[in-house]
């Protein structure tokens, strides 16, 4: 807090609405807010795991450092044109814009950018619109040398529709590596031949065809026609859990999420909700984040709107210093804490 805020606080002021809301507009256009897509942000995204997966070169010889911090530089404006320009958060998986420089341009097949400096670009082809387009997305769910639809189909639902799955019960083999002098087989046919095992279906059925929506981006987020393993074609078709509809790739899963925003807006507020409160969302939160989503879809889903809400309940109002680091519970209740999704330690910043 700076010295205004304190001197607002001290003089009892914040507790009347209209002020507590122009401070936080100040704040949120105040550069230090850029702690929201840094921290925040890279959080719920997990593209904090950037740095833990090493693509195998001899797989995918278009990799390098100079790729995979453009990755993370494209998700940082990305995130802040949508957050910090108070547009609507549907825009997250939404928005035809992104940032690129030469070196991430010519990996996406964009012609005309030259030199290493990013600038903003209106993407032609849908399938790189929004979070799903994102290579750094691609990439932290993926193995060093293949995709694997379970992380993909995980992330999806715990990141975006807020619906973790468990984790798997115990004994159960989850390498569904290719064994070494058998017939090579597609990632869709292992899978369903995982899934035939009951206890095994009972969340895979759920994860894996989200996750085979995303399936023509291979690892380091090239778009792909057939798969490396088996040489046969990427089939993308996959299956929404809710209505059962079927989805075609990026663009069907895109809209489905959006044509139904409930899970997605619900899945943020609780997650920014841990991100204000310092600790998990528990059962005696959820009528206050039904009202936070009521209000975002109210004011058009802005992210200031969101964080109004936030500022103006409850919780954030009457919560306490923390006792100890909260690290490991927000890291938790962010669902970034799991062993495959992420293993950084996080920090929560200045809220």
């Amino acid at each position: 807090p700076d010295e205004e805020l304190l001197t607002l606080a001290a003089e009892g002021r914040l507790s009347d609405s209209a002020v507590l809301d122009a401070q936080v507009d100040r704040l949120l256009n105040d550069e230090r807010s850029r702690s929201l897509v840094n921290n925040f942000g890279f959080q719920w995204m997990s593209v904090r795991r950037l740095d833990q997966i090493d693509p195998d070169v001899r797989l995918f010889p278009n990799f390098d450092e100079d790729l995979r911090a453009a990755f993370r530089t494209e998700m940082e404006l990305f995130l802040d044109s949508i957050l910090r320009a108070d547009r609507s958060v549907l825009d997250l998986l939404t928005a035809n814009h992104t940032f690129v420089n030469e070196r991430l341009a010519r990996h996406y097949e964009i012609p005309s950018v030259r030199g290493d400096q990013f600038r903003r670009i209106e993407l032609e082809d849908s399938r790189r619109f929004g979070l799903f387009g994102k290579g750094s997305v691609h990439m932290v769910t993926s193995y060093p040398d293949r995709t694997s639809p379970v992380l993909r189909g995980a992330w999806i639902m715990e990141q975006v529709l807020g619906t973790p799955s468990s984790s798997p019960p115990p004994g159960v083999e989850t390498d569904l590596a290719q064994t070494e002098g058998e017939v090579p087989r597609s990632v869709r046919e292992r899978l369903e031949l995982h899934r035939t095992i009951p206890s095994c279906n009972q969340c895979h059925g759920v994860i894996d065809p989200l996750g085979q929506a995303l399936e023509n981006f291979n690892v380091v987020g090239e778009w792909r026609i057939r798969e490396r393993d088996s040489g046969v074609l990427v089939d993308p078709t996959g299956q929404l859990a809710g209505d059962g509809a079927e989805i075609y790739g990026p663009d069907e899963l895109r809209k489905a999420i959006v044509g139904a925003p409930h899970l997605f807006m619900q899945s943020l507020t609780e997650k920014l909700m841990t991100y204000a409160l310092g600790r998990g969302i528990e059962y005696y939160d959820m009528p206050i984040v039904r009202e936070v989503t009521r209000k975002a879809e109210n004011g058009g889903y802005r992210f200031s709107v969101i964080v109004k809400a936030i500022v103006a309940s409850t919780p954030f109002r009457m919560r306490e210093v923390p006792q100890q680091d909260s690290d490991e519970v927000v890291a938790a209740n962010l669902g970034v804490g799991t062993e495959e999704l992420d293993r950084q330690p996080l920090t929560l910043g200045d809220n």
